[in-house]
């Protein structure tokens, strides 16, 4: 039985580990991890848990521009390891994400994919979001 629930401190070294294997090696550290789960009060982060073991999470990160009369999130990051995929945990997290930054007064929400990544867009369209004519840019400095 797979276990929905918010992340918290304990969670760093094992979050690191499929952060890992989604983002690539070296991004950041458990200690890191550890330290933001238990400071950043802007980002919500829930896992999957599979006994002793997480097997997947979801991050959203509450936004205030002063250009709109409401708070919007942008769920950040999503990840299953493979073996579990197809069996709901994506939507189960995605769900405990979007309604713990609704309890954070959240109303309106955003998800960046890449334009070939036709699983998670499936799943993002089966979960009531929609396509934008909007472009991501991207620079580094």
């Amino acid at each position: 039985m797979i276990d929905i629930r918010l992340a918290d401190s304990a969670d760093a070294p094992e979050l690191k580990k499929l952060n890992d294997l989604f983002n690539g090696d070296g991004n950041n550290t458990a200690e890191a991890i550890e330290e933001s789960l238990a400071k950043n009060g802007q980002e919500v982060v829930c896992v999957a848990v599979d006994g002793d073991r997480l097997v997947g999470f979801c991050c959203g990160q509450i936004l205030k521009s002063m250009c709109y009369s409401y708070l919007f999130a942008e769920i950040t990051e999503l990840y299953v390891i493979a073996e579990c995929r197809r069996q709901g945990i994506g939507r189960q997290l995605l769900r405990l994400t979007e309604n713990e930054l609704s309890k954070c007064g959240a109303n309106h929400f955003h998800i960046l994919t890449g334009s070939d990544n036709f699983i998670a867009q499936a799943l993002y369209h089966a979960c009531g979001y929609g396509d934008t004519s909007e472009i991501l840019l991207d620079k580094s400095l």
